[in-house]
């Protein structure tokens, strides 16, 4: 899974680079979109914890 989410994060970067000439967005969105996948996961898995 960390796998495919690197080689995606980085078809991300590599996409906004060379059709917006910009790759610090990419980086961004790559960096805001895995802290927000994780703490949604981590939520779910809290919630499974104390109710499950």
């Amino acid at each position: 899974m960390a796998t495919y989410s690197l080689i995606l994060g980085i078809l991300v970067i590599i996409i906004s680079w060379k059709f917006f000439n910009d790759w610090a967005s990419g980086l961004a969105g790559f960096i805001y979109g895995g802290i927000l996948f994780w703490s949604i996961k981590l939520f779910v898995q809290l919630i499974k914890t104390l109710f499950g």
